[in-house]
């Protein structure tokens, strides 16, 4: 489902890094912000590692650092393997963006709720 997302300038600004200084356009990371009603307000965007997190045990231990305001999700680029691992019970209700660069290292963004 297609969603509509508030991202501010300072989670503008950290995908447009990402996406000047990314040497490939595969990145990956994670959505920190909360939800009002059914809009999302995407506050931070950090960086994470290829896939978004390592473990089950470390998604749940990154959302209690961030006191429950893991987002969700979003990736440049992604392929089907990325996609599918985000498809879980755990991320149900959470907000993914897919990002797309053009040559002109313009982003393109689609949001959707998982």
């Amino acid at each position: 489902m297609l969603m509509d997302a508030y991202l501010s300038h300072e989670a503008c600004q950290s995908l447009n890094f990402i996406n000047l200084i990314s040497s490939s356009s595969i990145s990956d990371g994670l959505l920190i912000g909360h939800k009002r009603g059914h809009r999302f307000f995407v506050e931070k965007i950090l960086p994470s590692l290829p896939g978004f997190f390592p473990s089950l045990k470390k998604y749940h231990e990154l959302d209690q650092f961030f006191n429950g305001k893991l987002l969700g999700f979003f990736s440049f680029n992604p392929d089907e393997k990325k996609i599918k691992k985000i498809l879980a019970p755990f991320a149900c209700g959470k907000l993914f963006l897919e990002i797309s660069s053009n040559q002109q290292r313009k982003i393109t963004i689609k949001s959707y709720v998982i």
